[in-house]
């Protein structure tokens, strides 16, 4: 008989390895059962339900849209946190509070870490207390974004992202629009401008807003763009910005004319790096959805209503 059908003696190691908390190879001496042997013993008592497992997660719808969100998008993760117990209208911030909680998880030691403009992203920023990873490098991946909310600039979130690593940053100083492409074309060439444009381009991980397009966007509310540019969007198809990228209803990249007026990073030039996209809100599902099937993100976070919304 071999001795993985030997019950009694699956059962006694079972004991030992599970309930009395001793190593395959304290159970191996005690028994005189080689190690691989011990290892094939709890590895058929699993499979044969000898053996189960139950895991108390007391987050199992969230960890049901996740798994949705994985698969239906091609994500390497999700992350899906329950906002409804926070004070009517005060879910961004609540939002914000329980990202930055988790961030940290998604990047390594050393890493070269860019960051997108935007509220959501400012949200975090402003909640992180610590960031327990070292060597971090923060680097703003687009210009200002406007004369008003000098919170949601990427510059001002590299920075405090870095205050909370013990990090360094790099400031972008430039505006994410301006008025011809040869003023682009001559801002670009700047050496300093250009020298935090190329570590953007070079990131190991990004962290990225999903933009609508409308009047309501960060971009429009900071004056970066006005009534007139929306609408030329809107008839190009854009649905959705990422960075300085805007995307169909597909989740396609589109070109407009505003893409020779805008400094920053792209997400084609991003596509080596891991992105990480936040976003939240019924009224950006149909741009989450643009940027999910994009085929750029890597991992998702999000809150269970807006999840519940796209997994649908």
């Amino acid at each position: 008989m071999a001795i993985t059908d030997n019950l009694r003696m699956v059962l006694k190691v079972c004991q030992l390895y599970y309930i009395e908390n001793l190593s395959q190879k304290e159970i191996s001496s005690q028994l005189g059962i080689s190690r691989p042997q011990i290892s094939r013993i709890l590895s058929n008592a699993r499979n044969n339900n000898v053996v189960t497992v139950q895991i108390n997660n007391p987050f199992v719808e969230e960890s049901k849209l996740e798994r949705a969100l994985v698969e239906r998008y091609r994500l390497k993760d999700a992350l899906v946190l329950d906002t409804t117990a926070d004070r009517p209208g005060h879910s961004e911030a609540e939002f914000g509070k329980m990202a930055a909680e988790c961030i940290d998880a998604y990047i390594m030691d050393h890493n070269r870490v860019g960051v997108m403009s935007g509220q959501t992203i400012a949200n975090l920023a402003r909640s992180v207390q610590r960031i327990n990873r070292r060597g971090l490098e923060f680097v703003p991946l687009v210009g200002g974004i406007g004369a008003t909310g000098a919170g949601w600039h990427a510059n001002a979130i590299a920075q405090r992202l870095a205050e909370c690593s013990g990090g360094n940053c790099y400031i972008l100083n430039a505006p994410i629009i301006v008025q011809s492409r040869q003023s682009r074309d001559i801002l670009i060439r700047e050496p300093e401008i250009a020298s935090v444009l190329q570590k953007g381009a070079a990131c190991d991980a990004v962290i990225v807003g999903i933009g609508e397009i409308n009047e309501d966007s960060t971009n429009v509310k900071a004056g970066a763009l006005d009534r007139d540019s929306v609408k030329r969007l809107k008839e190009a198809g854009a649905v959705a910005s990422v960075c300085t990228t805007y995307l169909n209803a597909q989740g396609k990249i589109i070109g407009t004319e505003q893409d020779e007026r805008t400094i920053g990073i792209t997400l084609e030039q991003l596509k080596r790096s891991r992105t990480i996209a936040l976003a939240i809100g019924k009224s950006k599902t149909e741009s989450i959805k643009a940027a999910l099937s994009s085929g750029y993100i890597d991992v998702f976070i999000t809150n269970t209503e807006t999840a519940r919304e796209i997994a649908n």
